[in-house]
């Protein structure tokens, strides 16, 4: 064998141990096609149920799409069901929590089924008001055909759902405007409202105009790709911005309608940014505003927020969404030393103090979510002007005027009370306001 021929080979032995482990972690992530037919068997067998499942088994009405998935223990897949655009997760330690309750007797599961539900109620929630309430809505999405009696093969099921605090918290606030709809479940499986925007992707430092993750070897280079076109974005907004302000009208590109396309497509525009905003404090107090208590979000960033085509802010991931009650339980069973230790969900969302004489956390988180949306969201969004606003548009004063609402927002104390937020929130709303029409008149 020659030089070439030898130089070949030990090429593709390089690449075929550089991709073959991303092609098997690609596998991982994206064989929800596995889980489902687990799924179904057991469902067949009687042995899981779940809303549904006669959807999903039976009349074949749920089509997955595309894998989503970014790690391997939960699944994430887009698809259609019934003509409706859907998302379809899975964690899979649900199979894990499921397999502890298979040895429970069927009339043990059934008789227990309303404690349980009573018990899990209290855990999120404290002694609510309306917390009885809860249970019974809960007991009656445990009936997973929907014909007035629980049996053993439900109650396992839904139990087994519930230790999972997204699908949880989905079916809680399933009437909420600014939570993504919860459309029933199967086993593990749940379904959910596909939005058709995610904020991240719109407003956020990331632009994603090339999706490459249909190919198996994809995952490694999407990142690369996204920050590189992202650059890309950034350096040409900037360059032609820089043009048109020496240049003024001599130069202006947005005249042409590829280039007010191209901009328009590139970044939102400063109305679409304030609407953004309104919109996310409002999903903030929308989901603590329920009969059964505050509700924080320990991961707001920008990627769990989701947008429709009214425009209106959704919350489309609650992995880390917990009830008040549930968040102060956590913080203080941790032991800890120093503070670094005191956090719940994102260790930027929801931490507290260390008690260093306890040796444990302390119940009451430092900041909350309006905190999050108004330091460190906010900012973000409102990073950059688009080029399509008004020539002599005076950007400095609107990044200077976020700055100091970022300032009062974080001046602003924890609160325990829906009253409390819903007054901090129309405060933070009203000097936001105050930006929008002020930077409205500077030139």
């Amino acid at each position: 064998m020659d030089a070439r021929g030898v130089k070949g080979i030990t090429i593709a032995i390089v690449v075929a141990v550089l991709v073959m482990p991303f092609i098997y972690h690609k596998h991982l992530k994206c064989n929800m096609s596995a889980i489902v037919n687990q799924v179904c068997s057991e469902y067949k067998a009687g042995i899981v149920s779940g809303s549904l499942c006669s959807d999903l088994c039976e009349q074949n009405s749920i089509h997955l799409g595309k894998c989503l998935s970014t790690v391997t223990d939960k699944k994430i897949y887009d698809g259609d069901w019934k003509g409706m655009q859907v998302i379809v997760k899975v964690n899979m330690s649900w199979f894990e929590e499921f397999e502890k309750r298979k040895n429970i007797t069927d009339n043990h599961a059934v008789a227990s089924f309303e404690k349980e539900l009573q018990s899990r109620v209290s855990t999120l929630f404290g002694d609510c008001p309306r917390c009885g309430e809860l249970a019974l809505l809960l007991a009656t999405l445990g009936d997973g055909n929907s014909d007035g009696v629980v049996i053993g093969s439900e109650a396992r099921t839904f139990i087994s759902l519930l230790q999972f605090i997204e699908p949880t918290m989905l079916m809680i606030l399933n009437d909420s405007k600014h939570t993504v709809d919860f459309y029933g479940y199967c086993g593990g499986l749940y379904a959910l409202e596909k939005v058709p925007k995610v904020v991240s992707k719109e407003f956020g430092a990331h632009w994603e105009p090339v999706d490459i993750s249909f190919l198996s070897y994809g995952d490694p280079f999407q990142e690369m790709l996204n920050e590189f076109l992202g650059g890309v974005r950034n350096a040409v907004i900037f360059a032609m911005q820089y043009c048109c302000a020496v240049l003024n009208d001599a130069l202006n590109l947005t005249r042409y309608h590829i280039f007010a396309t191209l901009f328009q497509m590139l970044s939102p525009s400063k109305r679409e940014k304030f609407e953004l905003a309104y919109s996310m404090l409002d999903a903030t107090l929308e989901i603590s505003n329920n009969p059964y208590g505050l509700v924080r979000q320990c991961d707001g960033h920008l990627g769990n927020f989701g947008i429709t085509n009214n425009a209106s802010v959704k919350i489309i991931d609650l992995d880390l969404t917990y009830p008040h009650v549930f968040l102060k339980t956590l913080l203080e069973q941790k032991k800890c030393v120093s503070d670094e230790e005191c956090w719940a969900g994102n260790s930027e969302g929801c931490f507290s103090l260390c008690n260093t004489s306890s040796g444990f956390c302390t119940p009451t988180t430092v900041v909350q979510g309006v905190h999050i949306i108004c330091e460190v969201l906010f900012p973000i969004i409102f990073r950059g002007p688009n080029i399509l606003e008004p020539q002599g548009h005076n950007t400095t004063f609107l990044t200077k005027a976020i700055s100091k609402l970022g300032l009062f927002c974080s001046k602003l104390p924890v609160v325990n009370s829906i009253e409390d937020l819903r007054r901090e929130i129309l405060a933070v709303k009203r000097r936001l306001k105050t930006i929008e029409i002020r930077s409205s008149k500077k030139c």
